[in-house]
């Protein structure tokens, strides 16, 4: 499984996410903001601070609690709950500017690999993480049968099923198949590379054949990966499911309790479930850290409960809560992470001898 990351992809990704991110919010800012904002702003309780704070710590120890839960080797986890959240973190800023969850697996694999797990379970973890929220999506299915009746976003709702309809049944029939048929997987990915190669490009032979070596040890990693743990773990493969379902819990209970600190009061169920309509969205984000994405879906969300002139700053205050903060904090255990551990870099972001070091290679613990 391929685990370098160019600095060159790093620092793209950092400026493209910092130019986009800043800009979506300060046009949504400028659309929203009218005359009576700011005095509205002073109705925002103060008491909903701290309890905003809190759920927002409690959002990433849930998310470490997923790899604790995984990583116990009989009655006990080499990872300890603020170790693991520590390292959710510190994947959470290469995921910011990295699309879809690259920068996040390379953290996370080799840091976990440092706790003393062997690189394959590191590498389990890591791909579990990734693919057990695509199949808390199928959530999605009852909760649109729930909401079908709601009038009143019927239009919103519309334009979200568009949106998760298509990019979730096709991941999910891609798992299935992996996992039930992986002889098929690799039939299809061995007419793709041969196609490549008849491209006849310089050198392209040998760059072909190792592609499709690549190709088909990361479909059997997948199956292997997935099989053991459900048929020889399925309770901790339930209980760490269920991890990730209470950290998204809590992100959703982030979002309700700023509407609740601006005095305004959802249901309770139809604004949970409505997020959970949202979550695939800025899940699969194709720009880094869900730039423009995230905050769009979130004003759409913000709009169905609170006048316009006050959903931009929503939007803001979510996006600090579960994405700018993280990255600050995870920036500074990064920071003392490369203090303590040089070789971090020639994982992470320096490889210059090779484009990539491949986790089935053995790395040592520093």
């Amino acid at each position: 499984m391929g685990l370098g990351v160019k600095e060159s992809h790093f620092r793209k990704g950092l400026v493209v996410f910092v130019l986009l991110s800043v800009s979506v919010m300060i046009g949504i800012l400028f659309w929203t903001t009218e005359a009576d904002t700011w005095h509205q702003l002073r109705r925002f309780q103060l008491v909903y601070i701290p309890l905003l704070l809190v759920l927002s710590v409690i959002r990433w120890y849930f998310d470490g609690l997923f790899f604790v839960t995984l990583a116990k080797q009989g009655h006990e986890s080499p990872l300890s709950m603020h170790r693991a959240a520590i390292i959710r973190l510190e994947g959470t800023v290469l995921a910011a500017v990295l699309p879809i969850l690259v920068g996040t697996f390379s953290m996370h694999a080799y840091l976990l690999h440092k706790e003393k797990l062997k690189i394959s379970e590191s590498m389990a973890i890591t791909v579990l993480r990734s693919i057990v929220p695509v199949f808390l999506f199928l959530l999605n299915i009852p909760i649109l049968i729930f909401l079908k009746e709601d009038a009143e976003s019927s239009r919103f709702f519309t334009q979200l099923i568009k949106a998760i309809s298509v990019p979730i049944a096709v991941i999910l029939v891609f798992f299935v198949i992996t996992l039930f048929y992986p002889d098929q997987i690799k039939k299809v990915a061995t007419a793709g590379v041969h196609w490549l190669g008849s491209m006849k490009f310089k050198h392209s032979e040998e760059r072909i054949l190792a592609l499709e070596k690549r190709v088909f040890h990361e479909i059997d990693q997948f199956s292997h990966i997935f099989w053991t743990y459900l048929r020889e773990k399925k309770l901790v493969l339930f209980q760490a499911t269920f991890c990730i379902f209470m950290a998204f819990l809590v992100d959703y209970f982030i979002a309700l309790a700023i509407l609740w600190g601006f005095g305004f009061e959802p249901g309770l169920v139809r604004a949970i479930s409505i997020q959970f309509l949202i979550r695939p969205i800025i899940y699969f984000a194709l720009t880094p850290g869900g730039a423009g994405i995230w905050e769009i879906a979130y004003l759409g969300f913000f709009q169905l409960f609170m006048p316009q002139s006050l959903s931009g700053i929503a939007v803001l205050i979510w996006r600090m809560l579960l994405t700018y903060l993280p990255i600050v904090v995870g920036t500074f255990f990064m920071i003392r992470e490369f203090g303590k551990d040089h070789k971090i870099k020639e994982f992470i972001i320096e490889n210059p001898d090779e484009d990539e070091v491949y986790l089935d290679e053995d790395v040592s613990n520093p």
